[in-house]
């Protein structure tokens, strides 16, 4: 009986579907009402087969509007082959799509090869075609990445013809190559590395391609990947997206549908969340050899992308357990539920690649094996229906892919070199200029294409070293040395500049590490006026040498001189020696002699623009730093750098000053990201710039994003001990500890005296382990090798690892040493007699605390009238109020410290004043107040952990809590 009334549903159900389907076929609107009227025992499942059917219907209809006067027209009208416009020779014609002809031409000028892509002269008069046309100019010249294919150039002609100047990639198309043979999981990844850090760039500078997918990724030779074609793309936000000269108006489709995100098909507004569908289809076919969603005609894998999921099962057996979570939420439906950022997706693949590992076969869930049950018969009705709208896909899909190209020249391989510290021959007092002339060759060289030059702080590493160049070579990965001596006249008076005429003498080597073989050598003798002009000539002597043709702009940029005043120079340089972080260091006095020399040098060349740059960061260190919060302070640094705007805006050094002055001087992270950016653009291989971008992803609360670009700034300066204790601290704040303690120990391994690494790995164990004796060990090992360095951080640690262990007498004796009487650093200000009441309170020795506390305030109001601004003053002062039983003013201080520094503008700052607060609410009572905010900060990025409150006796008095417990995982 149950199987009659079955096949009665089953009979009902396709005759509702046949009657709508045929309304459909005859051009009329079918009445549901009337239809569910029919079968009223069936209402409910007729509704939900006709809404999915439905929305596949509208789904075409949205595809049906697609313009195809845009495409039909796309022919070639004018054979350019052999032509020339303007310096490029057209040699072939090597693609053509809707929205462009693709030629391979000849720069006569520059002597490379380049991509010309031209507008067809049947779109030139439509204003709407010209302007996306330009649009992709524009969008193209935004994005500066390695793996983005760049533009040079466009040449608007007089007769209306546009044409797009872009580089030439040689290599195959990620198409043809999934279509050879099927990719090995290790080339998989690293292809996936390179589209997603490209996707990065892109949606950092607020664009979206919408049609990634493999014919629009190149890939080199040597395995270099490039993402193509950012014809279809679009700018987020701004009047782009308000006027009629958007790419996409409602209800239109462009794309190519095998890789088109569900809301990208249906015609909806789309957002970089489509970029990283696409990503996921791109990755599935690499690993699988397979789309996620095939068809026979388009109209079939738009259905599929709508109503099914892919076929988790056919995954290769090792791919990763992360790799196939990140799959999926790559390709989820929901943009709501699909991966948020792109940036996660190269993080995730970036540990993979350093960790591999092999996953274990994965049972797909039920939910993953939905199929749909339409008929054979009804599929034949649903393509019927939508012929018309397949074949404008399919026009679409043709206009908009490429030929592919052909390669006709071998790659051109970037080249690493490093620029050995010149070894001064003369008087002592001259090291500085010998370490400033390797410096101004390391920035001349920086800026040319095909060199990655290995960065200042790791070349002066290697100063005065006695490995030799097979050495050099395989730690810095370089493939040729430029190295020198240089000697000058002393000057009579070593506190002023020499005599401009005084002889210089420079002996030059470049050397091939290969073979250790003199590539070229040679002995000059100039003058102090010409040292200058000589940086410029031996930079090009090296692009010579390696066969590197310049381009006009950076021909230009090595013919420029910052300054032609020898004594402005000179300056300048002393300056630097000072300025320089990481070598005299962060000593206040020397920061004063940089100042003073930086001023020296503009007063001598009133338009030196790079020292103004420079001036501007120094003061502004001094801001930061050293806590000489002046609006004095401020006003001298803005000067210095709008007068070195006013100079020279082009200089990326200028750039990077504003960024310094905008992120230290106002904590304002999204001018300093905007700055930053513009000196990347300028200085794509500056490990600085990129290391600063991090540090202000950071604060913007982007921790992953932040730990990719400190990875590269590490691989660019790989002996930069900072860099690998900075990596090292932003995998602590997402709780990555054994990523964190790979990279510590590499930082200490680079600088033993320094304690940093030291400090950081030490907490490191009581955040992820509770640990005291292991952090203890870490301690005693900085203590032997640091010296006297930086011991007030050391003990700080010492101090609380003793009161973690409840040896408060041992605390309090240690807490006795030491030369200042706070410990201080940029999250926290702490008087030596904040701790002392905390530590006798502990004791239970009452009236010391009081003492103590009494003491701390009176410190503490002294500096808030100061710097009333500053946020860790009011925190402190909040738990020294507490510990004076004046609940009230406590938690205002401490809300105050909170409300000065939320997350929402300083997102790792801003969690230690959370964390002051929590601790004011359990000194005051008020227990569930704390709770809330330990629950805030165990939530995101920080440096609270679980082992840590279980350690910490500070919250003792939440121990029974249930809350706490349950926070804690005590309620089992």
């Amino acid at each position: 009986m149950t199987r009659k009334v079955d096949d009665n549903q089953e009979h009902n159900l396709e005759e509702a579907l046949e009657q709508y389907i045929d309304s459909k076929l005859r051009g009329q609107e079918p009445d549901l009402a009337e239809l569910v009227k029919r079968y009223p025992e069936q209402e409910h499942l007729i509704i939900a087969k006709l809404g999915k059917l439905q929305k596949i219907n509208n789904l075409f209809d949205s595809l049906a509007q697609t313009d195809e006067s845009e495409f039909e027209n796309a022919v070639v009208e004018h054979d350019l082959v052999g032509q020339k416009i303007g310096n490029f020779k057209i040699a072939e014609m090597i693609g053509r799509g809707g929205m462009g002809v693709v030629y391979l031409a000849r720069d006569t000028k520059l002597k490379r090869s380049v991509v010309i892509k031209s507008i067809p002269a049947a779109l030139s008069a439509d204003s709407t075609a010209r302007t996306r046309f330009r649009r992709e100019a524009e969008l193209l010249a935004s994005l500066n990445h390695s793996n983005i294919a760049v533009i040079y150039d466009i040449i608007e002609l007089d007769a209306g013809a546009d044409y797009l100047i872009l580089e030439y990639v040689p290599g195959e198309t990620l198409a043809e190559r999934i279509t050879k043979e099927p990719l090995k999981l290790q080339e998989t990844l690293t292809i996936a590395l390179q589209i997603s850090e490209a996707m990065m760039a892109a949606h950092e500078h607020d664009v979206i391609h919408r049609d990634l997918k493999p014919s629009n990724i190149k890939i080199t030779p040597d395995g270099r990947v490039k993402v193509l074609d950012f014809g279809l793309a679009k700018a987020l936000g701004g009047e782009s997206l308000e006027k009629s000269t958007t790419v996409t108006q409602p209800g239109r489709v462009m794309g190519t549908p095998a890789y088109m995100s569900p809301e990208q098909a249906c015609g909806k507004s789309t957002d970089h969340r489509t970029d990283i569908w696409s990503f996921g289809c791109v990755l599935y076919e690499m690993l699988t050899g397979h789309l996620p969603f095939e068809g026979e005609t388009a109209t079939e894998i738009l259905a599929r992308i709508i109503e099914r999921e892919p076929d988790w099962q056919i995954l290769p057996q090792e791919t990763p357990t992360n790799i196939r979570t990140l799959l999926r939420r790559c390709l989820e439906k929901d943009p709501q539920r699909r991966l948020r950022d792109i940036g996660d997706a190269a993080i995730e693949i970036s540990e993979t690649l350093n960790r591999p590992v092999s996953a274990p076969p994965v049972t797909t869930p039920s939910s993953m094996l939905l199929k749909t049950q339409i008929t054979a018969r009804h599929k034949l009705r649903i393509a019927a229906m939508i012929v018309v709208a397949a074949f404008v896909i399919v026009l679409s899909v043709i206009a908009v892919q490429l030929v592919s190209r052909k390669e006709v020249q071998p790659s051109l391989k970037e080249i690493r070199l490093v620029v050995l510290p010149f070894e001064n021959l003369g008087s002592t007092e001259d090291e500085y200029f010998a370490d400033g002339i390797t410096d101004e060759m390391i920035t001349h060289l920086a800026g040319i294409h095909r060199l990655r030059v290995i960065p200042r702080y790791s070349a002066m590493q290697l100063k005065n070293t006695d490995k030799n160049m097979q050495q050099i070579a395989k730690e810095l990965a370089v493939d040729y040395v430029l190295d020198g001596t240089i000697q000058r006249e002393q000057a009579s008076n070593p506190n002023r500049p020499s005599d401009p005429n005084s002889p210089v003498r420079i002996r030059i080597q470049f050397i091939r590490t290969a073979d250790n073989t003199l590539v070229w050598g040679q002995a000059y003798d100039k003058d102090m006026k010409d040292i200058l002009h000589l940086q410029s000539d031996l930079a090009e002597q090296v692009t010579k040498a390696l066969d590197i043709t310049l381009l006009e702009p950076e021909r230009q940029a090595l013919a420029s001189r910052p300054t032609e005043n020898i004594e402005a120079y000179e300056y300048y340089l002393r300056g630097n020696e000072y300025f320089r972080i990481g070598s005299r260091t962060e000593l206040e006095n020397d920061l004063r002699i940089a100042i003073r020399m930086y001023q020296n040098a503009v007063k001598r060349d009133p338009a030196f623009a790079l020292a103004y740059a420079q001036l501007s960061r120094a003061h502004v260190y001094m801001y930061w730093w050293y806590h000489d919060r002046s609006e004095e302070r401020l006003a001298l640094a803005k000067q210095a750098v709008d007068k070195a705007f006013q100079m020279n805006p082009n200089l990326p050094e200028v750039h990077l000053a504003l960024g310094h002055y905008y992120y230290h001087g106002h904590l304002d992270y999204d001018h300093a990201f905007e700055q930053l950016t513009i000196a990347r653009k300028r200085q794509p291989n500056s490990s600085e710039i990129i290391f600063f971008i991090a540090a202000v992803q950071r604060r913007q609360g982007k921790f992953e994003q932040a730990v990719v670009n400190l990875k590269k700034a590490f691989e660019l300066d790989p002996l930069y001990s900072k860099l690998a204790r900075d990596i090292g601290g932003t995998f602590r704040i997402l709780r990555k500890y054994p990523e964190a303690e790979r990279y510590y120990n590499r930082a200490i391994s680079l600088s033993p005296d320094w304690p940093l690494p030291y400090e950081g790995k030490a907490w490191l164990y009581v955040l992820a382990q509770g640990r005291t004796e292991k952090a203890r060990a870490v301690l005693n090992q900085a203590s032997q090798n640091i010296g006297a360095k930086d011991e007030d951080l050391i003990l700080f640690r010492s101090v609380l690892l003793e009161v973690f262990d409840g040896n408060y007498k041992k605390a309090l004796d240690r807490l006795s040493l030491g030369s200042s009487e706070t410990f201080e650093r940029q999250f926290y200000f702490i008087p030596k007699a904040l701790l002392s009441g905390q530590i006798n309170g502990l004791m239970g020795d009452q009236q010391a605390e009081q003492v103590y506390y009494e003491s701390a305030r009176n410190i503490l109001e002294s500096k808030i009238k100061e710097q009333p601004e500053d946020a860790r003053f009011h925190s402190s002062l909040g738990i020294a109020y507490a510990g004076l039983g004046r609940k009230q003013d406590a938690i205002r201080a401490g809300q105050l410290a909170v409300d000065l520094l939320p997350v929402t503008k300083e997102a790792w700052k801003g969690t230690f004043r959370i964390e002051a607060l929590a601790k004011i609410y359990v000194m005051v009572g008020e227990f569930d107040a704390a709770i809330e905010r330990l629950e805030f900060l165990l939530s995101v990025p920080g440096e609270v952990s679980i082992p840590l409150l279980r350690l910490d006796p500070t919250w003792d008095n939440l121990r029974n809590h249930s809350r706490f417990k349950k926070l804690i995982n005590l309620d089992k």
